[in-house]
């Protein structure tokens, strides 16, 4: 299944440098994986001016320098050039954040860059995957989680 049929991509694109500040004043900023931690992003950056959003809940995605690093937006956020936001379409987005990261190779591919690697769009959304149905879906999210959890709680209360 190609990636486009299954979500909404949505391409950053930076406001004038003027809007930004570091006073927290407008929307949370992000240019790329810079501020990225490990599900969600930390902001040091705000614009008062910007021209695309990704919404609490959607898939940060790098497209370029480099191509495929993901976190999940925790708050509406405006985006820079070197991030698109992903929305899952009748998926759920806990299980498209697994299966972007687990295919990652598969968006790296698709890149091309003579500098640094780059992915527009049309690339990104043409992306084949192997879908499971939403009852495997439900399986694969809830065993992740489990076994996170799991690994967690060992090392930590054991």
């Amino acid at each position: 299944m190609k990636f486009h049929e299954i979500v909404k991509i949505t391409m950053g694109q930076s406001p004038k440098s003027e809007s930004y500040n570091n006073k927290g004043i407008g929307l949370p900023f992000l240019q790329g994986r810079t501020t990225f931690g490990r599900l969600h992003p930390y902001f040091d950056t705000w614009t008062t001016q910007y021209n695309k959003v990704a919404n609490k809940g959607d898939i940060l995605f790098t497209v370029r320098a480099p191509v495929g690093d993901i976190n999940i937006a925790n708050e509406e956020i405006a985006i820079g050039r070197g991030v698109a936001a992903i929305t899952g379409i009748g998926i759920s987005n806990k299980y498209l954040f697994y299966l972007i990261e687990g295919n990652k190779n598969k968006f790296v591919e698709s890149s091309v860059g003579t500098i640094y690697d780059s992915i527009n769009k049309d690339e990104l959304g043409n992306v084949d995957l192997n879908v499971h149905d939403s009852k495997t879906q439900q399986h694969i999210v809830d065993s992740i989680l489990f076994s996170s959890f799991h690994s967690l709680f060992i090392k930590y209360m054991l």
